[in-house]
């Protein structure tokens, strides 16, 4: 069987994909566009621009040997140029350019490549996907998100709750573009043969959006090495520590805990928030927010990890997450989470052992469990001790192994079947 993954980004996950079928001796080639690889000359000579570091340093990709990689740089480079511009419409129109360009791309080395299997992502798909059902090659499509139905619902419901989050910004979430796109990822669903989804609720999704549930296979992303470190010996005593970290967006839900944090009105003796990652939303919500809270919008991955040392409570209030990798990167660092229904946290935490799950858009819902942390402090060692230990039964080498066990079984039964 060979099998080639096609996807614009060097994302972890992405990474996990090709490595699976590279470890299964799958693998014929990687489509992509920018990377970094200690063999790959342009990487080496961008890596002299200090502003390009970031971008060079998230791409990297030396597990993979340079032979396997085919890349299409140029309008990846373009997309971050203008994203940094700072000019949103301009970013969002390089990238559709990009994206359609990239599938079509792909779509044509279909003719030559000798390929069995091509596994592709959302909206980068669609003439790829036509042209692996004229040449009866098993088409796998993965969805890392919701249906868009289902998130537009959710969009369009915040905007007449908070009317003070439509943006420029934010207004593309629902826009002519967006429906325009949206129709083209139901094409792709339609015509794929094989749906791959991170999480229950977003198998939900599709199937409430008439996808058939035949076709599509649930594999939750894996949870990362955390720490190794005695969570017990964590202190229990002090104000409880809540970590927010990701974009903070109307996806993420993090205007409701705001809003939920600003009800609690801790004292600074009985909690701190801390707030990591862009701001997407009108500043003007997160003005004035009660007791200590403590806001950084970009630091380094280590930083990070070294925060995961120092907090109790992991805050996800998500209206709307095909999975949500920082659930099992604060889990693998033994940190309880407060999760919503609509994400991976049904499918990882067991509530009140390593974690609590809360419907998604239910303020009250939140503040009481930021209160009961808070009314609970010594007991949270204990649910961090369980996080980890629950983190440890799903790593990404089996991730890698059931991934490729699935295809490889998809592919078998696929050449059963006549040609279309």
């Amino acid at each position: 069987m060979k099998v080639i993954v096609s996807h614009p980004s060097i994302a972890p996950h992405v990474k996990q994909t090709v490595m699976a079928y590279q470890e299964a001796a799958y693998l014929n080639h990687f489509y992509t566009s920018f990377f970094e690889h200690s063999e790959n000359s342009l990487s080496n000579k961008l890596s002299a621009f200090s502003w390009l570091k970031k971008l060079i340093n998230r791409r990297q990709f030396n597990e993979l040997p340079i032979e396997k990689f085919i890349s299409r740089p140029l309008p990846e480079l373009m997309r971050t140029f203008f994203s940094r511009l700072g000019y949103p419409l301009i970013t969002d129109r390089i990238w559709e350019w990009s994206e359609l360009s990239f599938d079509n791309w792909v779509a044509k080395a279909l003719t030559h490549d000798q390929t069995d299997v091509v596994h592709t992502y959302e909206h980068c798909a669609l003439k790829t996907l036509v042209k692996a059902k004229a040449r009866n090659i098993l088409s796998v499509y993965e969805q890392p998100s919701q249906h868009h139905l289902f998130f537009t619902k959710v969009v369009q419901k915040q905007f007449e709750l908070y009317p003070e989050l439509r943006t420029e910004n934010t207004d593309l979430l629902v826009n002519s573009n967006a429906v325009r796109r949206n129709n083209r990822r139901d094409e792709e669903l339609k015509i794929a043969d094989l749906i791959i989804c991170n999480s229950s609720f977003t198998k939900k999704t599709l199937i409430e959006a008439g996808i058939d549930a035949a076709k599509i296979e649930v594999i939750p992303l894996a949870f990362p090495v955390g720490q190794t470190r005695i969570i017990q010996e964590k202190n229990s005593t002090g104000p409880v520590k809540f970590l927010y970290a990701g974009n903070q967006s109307i996806r993420k839900g993090s205007h409701l805990l705001y809003e939920a944090w600003r009800q609690c009105n801790f004292n600074e003796q009985q909690a701190e928030l801390y707030l990591i990652g862009k701001m997407t939303l009108p500043e003007k919500i997160r003005r004035n927010l009660p007791g200590k809270v403590i806001i950084k919008e970009n630091i380094p991955h280590q930083e990070l990890m070294d925060l995961y040392n120092e907090v109790d409570v992991f805050v996800l209030p998500t209206l709307a997450d095909g999975f949500g990798m920082v659930v099992t990167e604060a889990m693998a660092n033994g940190i309880p989470v407060i999760a919503t229904d609509m994400c991976c946290g049904p499918d990882l935490i067991s509530p009140m052992e390593n974690g609590w799950i809360i419907p998604a858009g239910d303020s009250e819902a939140l503040i009481n469990q930021l209160k009961w942390c808070t009314a609970n402090r010594v007991e949270l060692p204990k649910f961090g001790a369980a996080a980890l230990r629950k983190a440890k039964t799903w790593t990404w080498h089996q991730y890698r192994e059931k991934l490729s066990e699935i295809i490889f079984n998809k592919w078998t039964e696929h050449k059963t079947k006549p040609s279309a």
